[in-house]
């Protein structure tokens, strides 16, 4: 698995590169401002990062969706499925990669928040008694920041398992058009029609689902509060990467 993760991110490769260099050149326009001092730059570099991260999630999305697709529907395919690798092995590890990718560039946007929020202090430190004063009204509303961060954790395991959810249920309509409409014109709309039909399905059987904790206070209850819609998105996940490997194995032609 650790060779077909190692072709994964070969192949993406020129894509991390321009994902990289952009925010390099965003990341030193808002220093730039920052050190010339410049509100009207550290503004709209500050805008311009946050943008770029909201392209950099669906860029990860786009090519964990997209990647799948050209090697099905190319005739290249044969060198991944052929190999002695397993469908699920193959699925598995094209997750393992978008979800390394995922949380590098999660990583390096968190860093730089940091790194970016001590700057801003240290061009204006008005700013920092505006941090000081709305820790003050939140904690005057009875929100803690410690509460808020563990409610966050929780929303964001959520969300990175509604994430792969929804990319299982695209690989098993690109996966179905391939078994069922191989020699069709039309399998592509298709296949995005039975992804969106199978998505919105999904969710909303999972908006019938409770919220056991609307206010989570602890570590534990925030876990829980989450917990019927993540297994159900679980258990949509599994059972998306099991048919698109067992079709994988005994309906695809390559």
């Amino acid at each position: 698995m650790l060779k077909l993760m190692k072709y994964e991110f070969r192949k993406n490769r020129n894509v991390l590169l321009v994902i990289g260099g952009g925010l390099l050149l965003l990341q030193l326009y808002y220093m730039f401002g920052c050190f010339t001092k410049d509100s009207g730059h550290i503004t709209a570099a500050g805008v311009m990062l946050v943008l770029w991260s909201m392209v950099c999630f669906f860029t990860v999305f786009i090519l964990a969706v997209s990647n799948y697709s050209k090697e099905l529907n190319s005739k290249s395919s044969y060198l991944i499925f052929m190999t002695p690798n397993t469908s699920f092995a193959i699925l598995f590890s094209k997750m393992l990669s978008i979800l390394l990718m995922g949380v590098a560039i999660a990583v390096i946007f968190g860093f730089l928040t940091v790194l970016d929020l001590n700057l801003l202090h240290m061009a204006m430190p008005e700013v920092e008694d505006f941090m000081t004063l709305l820790n003050q009204f939140l904690e005057g509303m009875n929100i803690h920041i410690g509460a808020a961060l563990l409610s966050t954790l929780s929303w964001i395991l959520m969300f990175l398992v509604d994430f792969f959810s929804i990319v299982s249920v695209a690989y098993l309509a690109i996966t179905l058009s391939a078994t069922f409409l191989q020699n069709s014109r039309l399998k592509a709309p298709i296949s995005v029609a039975v992804f969106l039909v199978i998505t919105y399905l999904i969710n909303r059987i999972a908006n019938l689902l409770p919220l056991l904790y609307p206010n989570p206070q602890t570590i534990l209850e925030s876990f829980l509060a989450v917990l019927p819609i993540t297994l159900f998105n679980l258990a949509v996940l599994a059972a998306c990467v099991f048919i698109s490997g067992k079709l994988l194995d005994q309906k695809v032609s390559l």
